[in-house]
């Protein structure tokens, strides 16, 4: 029981960070995707490396119109730690068509997965993601 209490504080404090992410670039989202747990990696020309500006989330948004254009707004919100979930920076893509694609080439894998895919957060009507089940 604790561990399943954990995370939800954790789904919540992602959800928190990820809205205040969105918030940075006066969005008023009406969906969110959380696309990772915290991490301190980025991808540079298909590799994992170290990202120099440190622990992040992953998101992103739909606001306005997004939902019937099929487009969203993906974005890092940077934090002190792995443990901080206070934003300290953001960073935004331009809008980007959902099915954008995304890993490995060939993988039919893309950015904003159908809504089947998704989980949506308990008590978090906005909040959606596609992380592992944590139990």
């Amino acid at each position: 029981m604790p561990a399943t209490r954990s995370v939800q504080v954790e789904k919540k404090t992602l959800v928190a960070l990820a809205y205040a992410t969105a918030r940075d670039q006066k969005l008023a989202p009406k969906t969110i995707l959380i696309r990772s747990d915290m991490h301190d990696t980025t991808t540079v020309e298909g590799k994992h490396v170290k990202d120099h500006k440190g622990w992040h989330g992953t998101f992103a948004f739909k606001a306005d119109d997004h939902v019937e254009r099929e487009l969203h707004v993906a974005s890092h919100g940077y934090t002190n730690d792995k443990e901080d979930f206070v934003l300290n920076e953001a960073t935004h893509t331009p809008e980007k068509e959902d099915k954008t694609p995304q890993g490995r080439r060939g993988s039919g894998k893309v950015v904003w997965p159908a809504e089947d895919l998704l989980e949506e957060y308990v008590d978090s009507p906005i909040g959606y993601s596609h992380l592992p089940e944590q139990n």
